[in-house]
């Protein structure tokens, strides 16, 4: 039986920004789902939510940072922190349509930048270890 070498797919931009927004978003929704979890069983207070929420946050921007990241040699901290925008864009726009309604805030804008820094610092700090 003969074998056969399976082509490399060349690592492109889009491609890197891709996975990592979508396996953060994966982080995301499994968090979620955790955290739900644990307030129905009574694990944890109500009162943890929004703890839990900023939680989540940081999560999800460090997957996408540190999913896109890797394997990036030009401008890796730009990829992560884009993926991290994209996910949690994502899990906003998700929400509205969930609630019915969109209503901008200044929260809003924080959280994408908290998620552009945490995106950023995660894909830099990864791409920087991969190379040495």
């Amino acid at each position: 039986m003969a074998t056969t070498k399976r082509k490399k797919r060349p690592k492109t931009a889009r491609r890197a920004i891709a996975r990592g927004t979508a396996l953060g978003a994966g982080v995301l929704a499994l968090a979620v789902l955790l955290l739900t979890l644990f307030v129905y069983l009574e694990w944890l207070p109500e009162s943890a939510i929004p703890i839990g929420n900023t939680v989540i946050k940081i999560l999800t921007a460090l997957a996408a940072g540190f999913f896109t990241g890797f394997g990036r040699e030009k401008a890796p901290w730009y990829f992560g922190g884009v993926a991290a925008i994209l996910a949690l864009s994502a899990s906003i726009a998700a929400m509205s349509v969930y609630l019915g309604s969109f209503s901008p805030t200044w929260s809003l804008l924080a959280d994408l930048l908290m998620g552009f820094a945490i995106g950023s610092a995660a894909a830099a700090v990864l791409s920087k270890r991969k190379t040495e």
